[in-house]
């Protein structure tokens, strides 16, 4: 689908969002979130033969910790894509939604980065008007996208630490992949909850325990991802992956 005609679908994609389960994630015991279920005019990506009704990559965020602290070091965590296609995939930009529940977060409070096979790059955090934390692989434009080729696989490093002055709670992040089109893009693939807190340097912590999803958090993360579905973030990214005017 292309992202600049993404609002148009807000009502139908809610409406799925709100209905479908949410994917259940498998953080830090080498499991994973199961792409949720693709609609197919959400999945028109040029990656594959444009004809099948799955999204041409497949996804999940994997290995990261239950807790962060404020100030603390950058922790790990991994998202792995998959081409489920007979062709090569090109220029897919992960695009990962955080969304905190009091709507506190701003990009001063957090920093990320990924590795890429020139190393690693920062990458660009921007607010939407409502209040989520938009992540956009780009290096700072450096960044031409990962390739991943017929059948293959490829596991994308990725580090988050936040400020001493970041707001305590729960986050939940989610991600969305995008293969630039030039001034625009296609969206190719999807990942779902990766749920953490962030909490105080001195605060008692359950760092052992992993990051999960639940039925009894269904309506916030259906929440988060209706909100990745509804085009803001999308949209958003599209803008921070064009390329600059000559």
């Amino acid at each position: 689908m292309r992202l600049r005609k993404a609002l148009a679908l807000t009502a139908v994609l809610v409406a799925a969002a709100a209905t479908a389960p949410t994917a259940a994630a498998d953080i830090g015991a080498g499991g994973g979130a199961r792409p949720a279920p693709a609609l197919p005019s959400r999945a028109q990506a040029t990656c594959g033969d444009g004809k099948s009704t799955a999204f041409p990559i497949g996804a999940r965020i994997r290995g990261g910790p239950a807790v962060y602290r404020t100030g603390g070091e950058p922790q790990t965590w991994y998202l792995d894509l998959t081409n489920t296609t007979d062709s090569t995939c090109t220029a897919i930009h992960p695009v990962v939604v955080l969304t905190d529940k009091t709507r506190a977060l701003r990009p001063a409070h957090l920093r990320m980065e990924f590795e890429a096979p020139s190393g690693t790059l920062p990458v660009s955090l921007e607010r939407t008007d409502r209040d989520e934390i938009i992540a956009v692989f780009d290096g700072g434009d450096a960044f031409p996208g990962f390739t991943v080729g017929p059948g293959g696989s490829l596991t994308v490093k990725v580090g988050l630490s936040f400020a001493p002055d970041a707001p305590t709670g729960e986050v939940l992040a989610d991600a969305a992949l995008v293969q630039r089109k030039g001034d625009d893009g296609d969206w190719i693939g999807e990942a779902g909850g990766y749920r953490f807190s962030v909490e105080g340097p001195e605060d008692p912590g359950e760092a052992g325990s992993l990051a999960h999803t639940g039925p009894g958090e269904r309506a916030y993360g259906a929440g988060a991802l209706a909100a990745l579905a509804a085009g803001g973030g999308l949209l958003l990214g599209a803008r921070r992956l064009r390329r600059p005017a000559p």
